[in-house]
This record gives C-alpha cells, structure tokens and sequence, in this order.
C-alpha cells in the first residue's frame, strides 16, 4: 500500500510537469520531507497533506498558463502594441510637421492707410510731415487648399478689424485701404495677395482666408475629430512670433548683416532674408489645456507675429488657428478651432 501511494504521486508530478512545461521539484513546491520517510510511515494524514500541497502548487502554476490566463496576455499584448503604434505615429505626425508642413506656413506681411473725404475724394490722412500715414503689421498663416488658400487669423487679413485704435477713427468716417500685402513661404520669395481675395469668417470668429498663386508649398492636414479628446495632450504651434527679429536673430550672423544692408525698408528685408532661405517659422511646443466651444486654449509659447499661425495636433494635423494670448502669462494662449475653417474653405473652393 505505501508503495503505490508514491507510485501514484510520482504518476501525478510528472503529470504536472508534463502539462505545464514547469521545472521544479516536489521539495521546492510542497514539503522537504523525503517520499521514503512518507512511505515508511504510511500514514493517511501525511499522504493527504502531501497531495494537498501538490494541488495547491499545481493551482498556483495553472493560472500563468490557464486559457484565460493567456487570453489576458494577448489582450495587454495587443493594448501594448496599439499604444506603441500610437506613441509612433504620434511621432511621425509631429516630425512631418517639422520637416515638411512648416514650409507650409507663411510670414505675412501688411501696411494700410487711412484715407477721408475731402472735395468729393478719398485721400490718404497725411502725418506731421505732409506724408500718408502708413501702418505696418506682421503676422502668420498657412496653406489649406491646393487652390492658393491660406488659412490665418481676420485681425490679420484685416488689421482694422477689433482694433481698439484703429475702431474710433474708422467710426468718424476715415476708410482703410492697403497698400501693401503679401505672404511669404519658406524658399520661396514674397507673393503679393490681392485684397479682393480676403473672406471672413461668417460665424463672427477670428478667422478669415485669401487666395494666392503658389508652386511646391505643401497644404497643411486639418483634423477631423473632436478637439476634446485630445485635452491633455501635446501641441505645437508654427508661426512668426516677434516678426523680423526672431528671423534676424535666428540666422546666421552674415546672412543677417547681408540682408539688412541690402534693405531699405520691411518688404525688402522679407525678400533679401527670403533669398537667403531665411524666412522658416518658429516651432514652440506645450499642452492643449482645455477646448470650450469657441476655443482651444494651450501653454504653448507665442506673442505678436505668431497671430494667424497653424496649431497642431498630436497626430501632426492642425486643430486650431493661434489668435491670442494673455499677456504677462504664457500659460494661456488661445486658437479658434479648426472645425470653424471648414466653411471658409468650401465657399472659396468655389462650386
């Protein structure tokens, strides 16, 4: 009788040995005592705690290698695989970003007068020196539409719009009227835009379009989910902060002297610093904080210039249009969503 006891637990660890590939021996997962003192003592007690013990272990074991058990491992294996694809493409959006859809974004460049009624004409409003008046401005923008369009902010295409020095003169009766526009992209010298071409934003937001002649820019991806689910999550926003000084500051020093001294006046500084492949926009990186209705807001940095510049996504599309930024606090900068762009989009496709 004790012989074919240990005979019949041997029978059971191989058993377990076999259907589970798992390499221990009786000592390390139930008892140290020697199965020969088990024999001699032949005592019930003792062979029922031993197979107790082996049941336990083998319980232990099956659950690493149970259906279930693997069924588990495929799923955290397959999340984990998901999730490294993600973080790669996520990756890859943001570096065709930087490589190509940065030669997508555009300086703009403006300067209007005002003009009165005076004999029946309007004429340009005259400074101390008997000169027209003349205001400048920089801002950004960027390539929507294989058609010319370029997407950017409405205080940008029109200066005068919600400007609180500008708004007083306009409301006595001066009228405002450019003299000068264009966009410039990277490698490519300064496009004139015809104002004619500028259409805002019916729905009251700070955007607005224009259409120019382009060759070989690349139109920026616009995101087609909702901005929500992206709260949290990393943005970067190309741009033009600073204007001219953060391009003089950023090119080489010869480069820079070069193209000062060759200028005379903003428009052609932009073209001698174009002609230099120095007109590349700024990249400043943060986190999409919170999305309202009307608003993306980010801690991305930005100030004046960067206006009107795209704001991307994770995934490398655009998901809003920079547009303000709270002043003193770079905590807080703000972009209409791009979801409102869609509209002007189609309306200057045209039918």
């Amino acid at each position: 009788m004790p012989h074919r006891i240990v005979t019949q637990v041997n029978a059971f660890v191989r058993y377990v040995v076999i259907a589970f590939s798992v390499a221990f021996g009786l000592s390390g997962c139930a008892t140290s005592q020697p199965d020969s003192q088990i024999a001699t003592n032949g005592t019930g007690s003792r062979e029922a705690e031993l197979l107790s013990l082996l049941e336990a272990c083998r319980r232990q074991h099956s659950l690493d290698l149970s259906r279930e058990g693997l069924a588990g491992f495929m799923r955290d294996a397959a999340d984990a695989r998901r999730f490294a694809e993600q973080q790669r493409r996520r990756r890859e959006g943001m570096q065709r970003a930087m490589d190509t859809y940065s030669r997508g974004v555009c300086l703009i460049h403006g300067a209007f007068t005002l003009k009165e009624q005076l004999d029946g004409r309007l004429l340009p409003v005259e400074d101390a020196d008997g000169e027209p008046l003349e205001f400048e401005y920089l801002g950004s923008g960027f390539l929507v539409d294989d058609r010319g369009c370029v997407l950017t902010n409405r205080h940008v295409a029109e200066p005068w719009w919600n400007n609180d020095t500008v708004t007083p003169l306009i409301a006595r009766g001066l009228v405002p009227e450019f003299t000068r526009l264009s966009a410039t992209f990277p490698g490519h010298a300064p496009i004139d835009v015809d104002p004619d071409t500028i259409q805002a934003s019916r729905d009251g937001v700070d955007l607005a379009m224009f259409i120019v002649s382009t060759e070989a820019v690349p139109v920026l991806p616009l995101f087609e989910g909702d901005a929500r689910k992206l709260r949290g999550q990393g943005v970067m926003l190309l741009g033009y902060p600073t204007g001219l000084s953060a391009l003089l500051a950023r090119a080489e020093p010869d480069i820079a002297e070069e193209a000062m001294a060759a200028a005379v006046d903003t428009a052609s500084l932009i073209r001698e610093l174009s002609v230099r492949n120095s007109v590349v926009p700024l990249a400043t990186h943060g986190a999409l904080n919170d999305v309202t209705d009307g608003k993306l807001i980010y801690d991305a940095v930005t100030t004046s210039g960067g206006s009107g510049g795209p704001v991307f996504g994770p995934d490398g599309t655009v998901i809003g249009v920079n547009f303000a930024m709270v002043r003193g606090f770079q905590g807080s900068n703000f972009a209409v969503p791009i979801r409102f762009a869609r509209p002007l989009v189609h309306e200057l496709r045209g039918p």
